[in-house]
């Protein structure tokens, strides 16, 4: 899902959808699980407005947040992401 829950389109999707939410990329970063994302948190965030930066669920093994502000991180997977601006 593109945009986030703190707008009109991303939290109207996210309280009005019944669909498994696996990724969502907003302009704070984007958070992903295969598994699918904790709808109770998707929830909270709707309901209040604010991005994805500030998604505290539980994410999955292969799960994870980047924040734009992250810099010289490692996933679960290994993988190293230099900047989450990119």
């Amino acid at each position: 899902m593109t945009g986030g829950p703190d707008g009109d389109l991303g939290s109207n999707e996210i309280l009005m959808g019944d669909e498994i939410i696996v990724g969502i990329s907003d302009g704070s970063g984007v958070i992903f699980d295969p598994h699918g994302l904790d709808k109770n948190e998707l929830n909270f965030l709707a309901k209040h407005r604010k991005p994805v930066e500030h998604f505290n669920g539980p994410f999955s093994s292969e799960g994870f947040k980047v924040k734009v502000t992250d810099r010289n991180i490692v996933l679960k997977n290994g993988e190293e992401v230099l900047s989450g601006l990119i």
